[in-house]
Order: C-alpha cells, then sequence, then structure tokens
C-alpha cells in the first residue's frame, strides 16, 4: 500500500510538472501574457488600446472617459469629451494599470500580417521589446500620409465598413445626457414648429407625427439637427465642424484639424409609407419606406439609386450612415445594405441632369448632421456621432518627420498609431521606424 501511495505522489508530481512546464512552453511560444502579464504602457494606441491612464467620470452626464496618467504635470481639470463640462481632477486618483495583452506569437510566422492588424513587434528606435502599432502598409507598396488620409500606390486607403466601426473615435453619445442647465442637448427639432417631439421617457429620444396631408401643399422635410459644439475650459461655441480632438491627450496642446470621415447611428422605428433622410455634410440618404428604395445624394446631385429591405417597418432597427476615406455605408443592425464609392460616383454622376434641384419637398437641413421625415410616423433614439482617426501631419517628440512617399522593401511593413498626434510611429524619417518582418512578435488582443 505504501508503495502504491508513494508511486502516486510521484505520478502527480510528475503530471504537475508537466502540465507546468507546458503552460510555460505555450506562454513562451505560443501564446505570451497568460502567466505573465504584459500590459501597454503608453498611449499611443487610444482610444483601442489604453496605457496607464485615470477612468474619470463626468460629473454632469455621468459619461465615462479614460485620460492619460503618464504626462507631466498631472492635469488639475478636465473637459469631458461627450458634454463639454469643465471639472476639477483628482491627481491623487488611482491609476488603471495599462490594458493586459494576449499575443499570438505563431500567426506571423506561417502568414504576414493583414493591413489594418495590430501587432506587437520589437522596436529599435526607441528601443522598446514590445512596441504596439497598427499595420497599414504592406510589403512592396508606396506609401505616404495626406490630408488625414493614407495613401497606397497614389490611391486613397479605404477601410471596409468593420475596420471603420472598430477604429472609430466617440464624438457624442446622446445616452449621456449633460444635467448641467447651462449646456444645450446637442440634439433638437430645427423649427419650433416641428412635429418632432421629445420622448420623455428616453434620454435621447424623438417622435415625429405628420401633419394630415393637404391636397394642395406636398410635405416639407422635418428635421432633427446636431449643434457640434467646440469645448475649451468650460466654454461652448456651437461650430459646423469636427475636428480630431482626443480626450485621452487632456494636456496636450496642439492644433486640431477638421474631418469629414463621420459616422451616425441611431435606433430607429418607423410605420407608414412617407421618407426618412439622414445628411452628412453635403451628403444626404433618402430611404423611401414605401418603394423600398434609397437614393445618395451630393449637393443635390444625385450619386447613386439602391434597393433596402423596407419590410422592416415597425421593429426597432440600429441604422448606421457613415462618410470614411471618400466613401458612403448605409447600414442595418451591423449589415452593409449599401455602399459607395465617392470618387467614382463623382466621376460616374454626368448621366445625371447636371443642373438637378431640390425641390421644396427636398429641403436640406443646413447642419452638419441631421436626419429628417416626411410623412412618416417615426421614432429615433439615442443617436452616436463618432469619427474616424485622423493622421496628423505632426507628431509630438518628431522633428524629422517623413515627407512624401515611401517603398517598402519586399519585408518591410508601414506601422501607425491610432493616437496620431503623440504616436511615434512610421512618420518618422528613419529607417528604424519602418517594421522589418523579422521584428514581428506577434497578433495582439486586450485581455483587461
Amino acid at each position: 500500500m505504501r508503495g502504491s501511495s508513494g508511486s502516486r505522489i510521484v505520478v502527480l508530481t510528475l503530471c504537475g510538472f508537466l502540465v507546468v512546464l507546458l503552460l510555460l512552453c505555450i506562454n513562451q511560444f505560443v501564446l505570451q501574457g497568460l502567466i505573465m502579464p504584459i500590459r501597454v504602457i503608453g498611449g499611443s494606441m487610444a482610444e483601442r488600446f489604453y496605457g496607464p491612464h485615470y477612468a474619470v467620470c463626468c460629473n454632469d452626464c455621468r459619461f465615462t472617459f479614460a485620460i492619460d496618467a503618464t504626462t507631466i504635470p498631472k492635469p488639475r481639470f478636465v473637459d469631458c469629451p461627450n458634454c463639454g463640462s469643465h471639472q476639477p481632477h483628482n491627481p491623487l486618483q488611482p491609476v488603471v494599470a495599462g490594458d493586459r495583452l494576449l499575443i499570438d506569437c505563431m500567426s506571423f510566422q506561417l502568414r504576414d500580417p493583414d493591413r489594418w492588424e495590430t501587432i506587437l513587434f520589437q522596436s529599435i528606435d526607441p528601443a522598446l521589446d514590445h512596441c504596439l502599432k497598427r499595420v497599414v502598409g504592406l510589403p512592396d507598396e508606396t506609401l505616404a500620409v495626406a490630408s488625414g488620409d493614407i495613401w497606397v500606390n497614389g490611391k486613397r486607403l479605404k477601410k471596409d465598413f468593420a475596420t471603420a466601426d472598430a477604429m472609430a473615435i466617440t464624438v457624442h453619445d446622446a445616452r449621456f445626457a449633460a444635467q448641467h442647465a447651462g449646456i444645450a442637448q446637442r440634439w433638437r427639432p430645427k423649427h419650433q414648429a416641428s412635429q418632432w417631439q421629445r420622448m420623455p421617457q428616453s434620454t435621447c429620444g424623438f417622435k415625429h407625427v405628420p401633419r394630415p396631408p393637404s391636397e394642395d401643399q406636398t410635405a416639407l422635410v422635418d428635421w432633427i439637427v446636431y449643434d457640434h459644439v467646440d469645448l475649451h475650459r468650460g466654454q461652448y461655441r456651437v461650430v459646423d465642424r469636427v475636428t480630431d480632438n482626443y480626450a485621452y491627450n487632456q494636456t496636450l496642446s496642439r492644433k486640431l484639424y477638421k474631418t469629414d470621415d463621420l459616422l451616425l447611428a441611431a435606433k430607429i422605428q418607423w410605420h407608414g409609407k412617407g421618407r426618412l433622410f439622414f445628411e452628412l455634410g453635403s451628403l444626404r440618404l433618402e430611404l423611401d419606406c414605401g418603394q423600398a428604395t434609397g437614393k445618395l445624394r451630393e449637393a443635390g446631385q444625385g450619386l447613386a439609386e439602391f434597393f433596402w429591405p423596407a419590410r422592416q417597418a415597425g421593429s426597432v432597427i440600429r441604422v448606421e450612415v457613415a462618410s470614411v476615406d471618400q466613401q458612403f455605408f448605409f447600414v442595418i443592425n451591423k449589415e452593409v445594405i449599401f455602399s459607395c464609392d465617392l470618387e467614382v460616383a463623382r466621376i460616374d454622376r454626368a448621366v445625371h441632369a447636371a443642373d438637378e434641384a431640390l425641390g421644396d419637398n427636398h429641403t436640406r437641413s443646413d447642419r452638419l448632421l441631421a436626419i429628417g421625415a416626411q410623412s412618416l410616423h417615426a421614432t429615433i433614439e439615442h443617436p452616436l456621432v463618432r469619427r474616424d482617426v485622423y493622421y496628423t501631419p505632426e507628431v509630438r517628440g518628431i522633428v524629422n518627420r517623413r515627407t512624401g512617399e515611401y517603398h517598402l522593401a519586399a519585408d518591410e511593413f508601414f506601422v501607425l498609431g491610432d493616437n496620431s498626434p503623440i504616436s511615434l510611429d512610421s512618420r518618422q524619417n528613419t529607417d528604424a521606424a519602418i517594421v522589418r518582418r523579422g521584428e514581428l512578435l506577434g497578433r495582439v488582443w486586450r485581455w483587461r
């Protein structure tokens, strides 16, 4: 019996040793970060990956956001990116550790990184064992960064909607409404006589009940519009542009750039056979709920027509419209219903009448973002405004900036950070800023 018990102990000890050895091998060669945590230590990939940061909940609208905790001096005041509330910040607030990462060490042994994939690599300048960035340029391509976008082989690089959705940065989330009387609501009916009425049971919701039809007058488009606010130290000013501001970079003073790459989403329900409208700058999407047809216009001229599943009348659906990288997307419940390359459509629109004008029933909203209804019962809830990453020409800490085009060799990758104003990446005009295949360490997942 004693021999049997001793043998069992030996077997269990050996099994335990083998399990530990297996885990160590997996952690070292297959999936790093399982045992020894690997954490983000900088802010170059915010808002996707956070380094050490403060988690702030706005005292006014209760919107939660992160601010960089590695900057000196520490911020004494912070501005809520959602409502603009200027409030004191306690520098002794506990710091939240950077995001914990899992590293897939095997994939890049079998293949190259895909475009837009987040990778970990060994950096030479600055000298870091682990550096986190996003791949934008692949071997043998010619890259340039201009006008906030990436250009590959002389053409603007265009994201698909899934990538744009994953990288989008929140500009305003209407679910978090400011309680302070001095802060106006961003969304409102355009006219006092509008048939859009706020829904009292909703944080930010509107209900549209059309007027009875008149035989001698065609119904006008009735709009709810978005007033974007320029925020600075508690001062509020309605402007007709969205800039590349980052809540994360509270202490960074820099030039802000206007961006037209916007995404608008909302929960929508409708009844009837009227029309729904969405406007993003000069672009307008018209949805005929009776005929199940859609039309995309720019500055009054038709760009494209399509069919869409209007049979969803009566159901609450999430509708998203986006203008990103000179593309337009119309999305229902995360399914892309219609997309259009705007640069191609502008060339092809010669088939439309050049003097095509908007009639009275197609009156524009004259706002940056708007949602409209015509002869339609509709409810709109929780509109969400986001923007795409704008790649800035200036970067804090980079003196010798790369200008013009760069041709990648057969083993080179061009990488950028999502927090463009502070990311030390391939925009540096040095050979060390380009990632070589031998420097790749693996794919990255966030494991908070």
